[in-house]
This record gives structure tokens, sequence and C-alpha cells, in this order.
């Protein structure tokens, strides 16, 4: 790591000493507004403390001045400008940032570029800064210079703005996850999901006191991160008043945007939540007025989940590690509703609206990541996998002939999807007399199925089928929007993972 520097730090200290007898003094009291617990917080004694603390999400941030030595006084300036410019949360992120350039290069580093003039501080930012600052880093010093010309420390006045948005930063792919599919849940934990959603609202719908309170909370929030592709602040923001309940059964949720630098650019937008969905939201509501579903410890009582978007994250990880067997977030469900929709056709304007962005460039990566036409029908026929680099082989509960055959009959699965005739391929542990769903096709992709351990019949079911996919994928001219098409995808694709699950438990029987 280079520690040279354009000057000695004798004449760092000196600059960085006048500069700072030139500044007016700072305001006795800084505010800044929470959107999380809805108050304006206050943080007396700004130029007295060398510690403040931002309450934001439910939480005490901590952020420290001592590091910055003689140039803490320019730092608080600058500080009291970001708050009121940008959103606390950006905030408390520039400030991490510019801590961590400093712990790792020395204070040398900002210090010298406080202190030059702004050419000189491009070539330094060049040569020097460049090299040593990580992506992150380097935005937040970009935005210390830029209120320095703002503020007009030192050398640095509006005009010099224009040279500050001409310096680089070190090359990252803010869309890595994306581009390399690491982020996107397969296509039968996707149908797991749906599965859990619909089997609440069966509960529901027979006995109301059969879903705890807990039940009902997480899987509300995850029909919103699952459907709309909500992040977790969004979600924690969202208030009792923001539901909308009608005769009708329709449920609409309004949520504002979030994770826009300028407070400016949070607008509000309305969601209509799937009809078959709605009387979840209508018993949490009833829960939450009535007092049965209290907020956590510092949690606003206005808000709809009563959690912070930490808690938020965590409940959603553990329910969906529940019932795929892996923790995904929320941040995991975005992705994967976005492609969804790129997948299914929808179009650069509509992406970006449903995500929320006020750019549709970011919306191009998703399509960049649709498969083609032709892709589509190869993974529809379960002959390449689907999301196979992400995909790992789900554990499902086998049973061998016997214990299938000695089963009652209404719990051995057979059927005739689609004039396919298709039995023993395993067990239902609840029944098909009880079960709402289609058998066989949705078999594979329940919790309740108990797949014979024989890879020879579940591979007779995907070559059965496949003609059938074919057929539907014409008719549909490929629309992964069709309800017939998108379940024969799903089926055939958990019939495969079906298949090399038990082909791989053969393999290792056979090395043991």
């Amino acid at each position: 790591m280079s520690t040279g520097t354009f000057k000695p730090e004798s004449t760092l200290v000196d600059e960085i000493t006048r500069f700072t007898n030139t500044l007016s003094g700072l305001p006795p009291v800084v505010r800044y507004f929470d959107d999380f617990d809805n108050n304006t917080h206050s943080i007396p004694n700004l130029a007295e403390s060398n510690q403040v603390v931002l309450q934001l999400d439910g939480m005490n941030l901590n952020i420290g001045f001592a590091i910055y030595g003689p140039a803490a006084t320019i730092t608080k300036h600058v500080f009291v400008d970001w708050l009121g410019r940008h959103d606390p949360h950006t905030v408390y992120s520039h400030c991490k940032n510019v801590k961590s350039y400093v712990e790792r290069c020395g204070l040398d580093h900002l210090i010298n570029l406080i202190v030059s003039t702004p050419f000189d501080a491009r070539g330094y930012w060049n040569t020097i800064v460049l090299s040593e600052a990580k992506a992150g880093e380097s935005w937040s010093v970009r935005s210390l210079l830029h209120s320095l010309c703002r503020l007009n420390i030192g050398h640095w006045s509006p005009p010099a703005a224009s040279i500050i948005r001409g310096l680089k930063s070190p090359r990252v792919d803010k869309y890595r996850v994306v581009r390399a599919g690491d982020c996107f849940l397969p296509l039968d934990q996707q149908a797991m999901i749906v599965n859990h959603i619909d089997s609440m609202c069966a509960k529901l719908a027979a006995d109301t006191a059969s879903l705890d309170n807990e039940e009902v909370r997480d899987v509300c929030m995850l029909v919103m991160s699952f459907q709309y592709a909500f992040r977790p602040g969004q979600l924690a923001r969202i208030e009792l008043a923001d539901v909308r309940l009608f005769s009708t059964g329709a449920v609409h949720v309004a949520a504002s945007l979030i994770k826009q630098q300028d407070n400016s650019k949070r607008i509000r937008i309305n969601r209509k939540v799937k009809r078959e969905w709605g009387p979840l939201f209508n018993e949490l509501v009833e829960r939450r007025e009535a007092g049965t579903i209290q907020p956590e410890e510092g949690v606003p009582p206005r808000l709809l989940f009563g959690l912070t978007p930490q808690g938020v994250s965590r409940a959603i990880m553990e329910l969906t590690e529940e019932l795929t067997g892996e923790a995904w977030s929320p941040t995991d469900l975005r992705h994967t509703a976005a492609q969804r929709l790129a997948d299914g056709g929808i179009s650069h304007a509509g992406l970006t609206e449903f995500m929320g962005q006020t750019s549709d460039r970011i919306a191009n990566v998703y399509f960049d990541k649709s498969p083609a036409q032709a892709q589509r029908i190869n993974e529809a026929l379960a002959i390449s996998p689907i999301y196979s680099n992400l995909a790992k082989i789900a554990k499902t509960k086998t049973i061998d002939k016997a214990m299938l055959l000695g089963l009652p009959s209404d719990q051995q699965i057979g059927a005739v999807p689609h004039g396919v005739p298709i039995a023993g391929i395993g067990g239902c542990g609840l029944g098909q007399s009880l079960c709402m769903k289609n058998p066989v096709l949705a078999c594979y992709t329940c919790s309740k199925f108990m797949p014979l351990g024989d890879p020879e019949i579940h591979e007779e079911v995907l070559e059965s089928l496949r003609p059938v996919v074919t057929e539907f994928a014409a008719a549909s001219r490929n629309n992964e929007q069709s309800p017939a098409y998108a379940q024969l995808k799903g089926t055939l694709d958990a019939v495969r993972r079906v298949v090399e699950e038990l082909k791989s438990d053969g393999e290792e029987r056979n090395l043991a």
C-alpha cells in the first residue's frame, strides 16, 4: 500500500488548521427526520462532541469524529451538509465509508484531498486514491468533496464540482449476483413458497384460530416480498393505514420507495394483493387493531408488521429456510420476482416501475439474464436444468414399493393429468381426497409428497409429460404467464430434481 503524500505531514496539519479557523461555527442543534419512527431527532452540541448517535430504523448508530484529528471540525461541517441534503441512511453509509478509508489508508490521504486545489486533488486521486480506495469508499469521499464545494472550504468552490464528477472510481459490478444467477430461487422452491401461502389461506378459511400470530405476520411479509419485490425497509415501514380492505375482498397496500439518496424522490406506490391471498391481510389487520399482535420493543405501533427492517429480513430468511431448506433473503426474493417478470415478457418500463427504480437501465440486467425462446423450451422440457447454477437438490422423504403398497389407497398417488395415466410415483401424507390441488402435477412441489425411491419411475413421468409441455408451449407461444405452461414447467423441474437426488443417493450407497 502506498503511503506517499504530495505534502509533508506538518504542512498538512498547518493548512487544515488554517482552513478550520476560517469556518463559521457549527449550528448548536442539528436535526434530521427518521421516517421509521416518524420523529425528528436532534443532535445537540455537535461542536463539542467527538461522537454522535443517529437513531434510525429502531437502532442507535454511532458516528465518531475523533479519527479525523485536525480535520474533525471540517468533517463535522460536511456531516451537517449531508444531513441537510441526503437521507439519514445515506449519511450513515458515507460516514462509515470515509472512516473505513481513513483507517485503511491513513488520515493524511484524506487531508491531502481537503487542502489541495481541485487540479492537484485530481492528480492525487488518479495516482494514489484510485489505486487504494474501495468502490464504496471512493463514492463517499467524492461526496465529501462535493460538500466542500458547496461550503466553499479551502480551495474548493461550486465551479470545481465538474472536476469531482470526472473523478473515476474502482470498477465494480453492482449486479454480479444477478448476472451469476446466485440470487434466484429455483422454480420448484418458488412453487413451495406459493404452496405454503395457499395452505395458510386454506387453514385460515377452515379455522382462524389454526394460525398463530407469528404465522399470520410472516406469511403476509412473504407475500409482499415474493409477489412484489419489496425491500425489508419498505416492508417494515408499511403502516396499518396503508392497507385498504374492500368489501369485495380486494386488498391494496401502499408503500414508499426507499433507498433514494434524495428524499424528494421518495414517492408512494400502490400494489394490489392477489385476491386469493387477501384474507391473510384481513386477518393480520384485524389482529393488529385488536392488539392481539404486538410490535417489537422500540417499533412504533402504527407499523403493520411491528418489526425493524432487520427483524423483517430475519423472519423471512427463517421462513424460507423452513420451507425450502435454504435461507433466502428478501433481496433474493426481490431479484427472483424481477427475473420472473423479465422471463414473462414484461417491458423495460414496466419492470422499472415494478422495482421502484428511477432509471430503466437497471432493468437491463434482468433482460440480459432472461433466456432466449429456445432455451425456455429446453428448460420447460426439463432437458437442461432450470437455474442449474443456483439450485441444490432438495432433500425429500422417499419410500419403497412395500411401504407404498401398505399405504391406504387414498394416500397412493394416481391420476390422469392431460390424458396421461400416471400411478405408483409415491405416497401422499395428506390423502388425495383432502388435496385441493391437481394430483401428480402438484405433488412434486408439495411438502406432503413421499416419492418412490426408484428413479426410473420418475424418469417415465418426465418422458410422459414432455409431449404435453410441447403442446402447451405451442398453444401459449411460450408465454410463461400461461398457468398451465408455468405449472408444467415447475412440475418437470421438480421431477428432474427428484430423479437427480435418487440417482445421487444410489451412487453414494454403491460407493459405500
